[in-house]
């Protein structure tokens, strides 16, 4: 799974962020993935999912928007 490089910071990063806020659960993440980072939305969705168990992004909705670029941007998240 080479999204896992990519999606573990992200993951890591809003979970510090979240709670911080005093959220207990991250409920939607939006995310931009580059067309050419190789990385498939499907895919991505499912590495998200797998790396979010047992985390507060465990069930959350996942929204990718495919762009061209190289890269992965988070966009946004919402909590409760």
């Amino acid at each position: 799974m080479h999204e896992t490089h990519m999606i573990q910071p992200i993951i890591d990063g809003i979970t510090e962020h979240a709670k911080k806020e005093g959220a207990k659960k991250v409920t939607k993440v939006v995310v931009k993935v580059g067309q050419y980072t190789g990385v498939m939305e499907g895919s991505f969705k499912e590495t998200f999912s797998i790396l979010a168990k047992g985390t507060m992004l465990e069930g959350a909705k996942i929204e990718v928007v495919m762009f061209p670029g190289w890269r992965v941007e988070l966009v946004s998240f919402d909590v409760e």
